[in-house]
C-alpha cells in the first residue's frame, strides 16, 4: 500500500457512519441483515469501499454491502472523506449453485 492509500485507509477507519444516536446502528443493521458480527460487518463495508476508491474501474458491491444513508454518505463520506464520488452499479443477482 502506498502513502496515499494508506492515508485514504486511516480516515476510512475514522470515519463514523451513523450521525448522533440512531436505535439501529449501520454496522448493527448490516450485521442482523447478514449474520454477521457488527465488527466484521463495519471492517468488509470499510475494505469495500477502500478497494472502490482505488480500483481505478467501476465496482459493484456485493449484495450483501448496502451503501445507505445516503446523505451522510454523498456529503460527510464521499465529499470530506473520500475526495470524491464513489458511484456503485447496482448488483445483476448473486450465482446460486454455480458449478465450476
Amino acid at each position: 500500500m502506498n502513502e496515499m492509500q494508506q492515508a485514504l485507509c486511516d480516515r476510512i477507519s475514522r470515519f463514523s457512519f451513523d450521525e448522533g444516536e440512531v436505535a439501529l446502528s449501520f454496522a448493527r443493521r448490516l450485521a442482523r441483515e447478514n449474520g454477521w458480527t457488527a465488527d466484521y460487518a463495519i471492517k468488509e463495508y470499510r475494505w469495500f469501499i477502500f478497494l472502490a476508491v482505488v480500483a481505478g474501474h467501476p465496482v459493484t458491491p456485493s449484495d450483501r454491502v448496502d451503501l445507505t444513508y445516503t446523505r451522510s454518505y454523498w456529503d460527510r463520506f464521499c465529499g470530506d472523506v473520500l475526495a470524491t464520488p464513489v458511484h456503485h452499479g447496482p448488483t445483476r443477482g448473486a450465482l446460486k449453485n454455480r458449478k465450476s
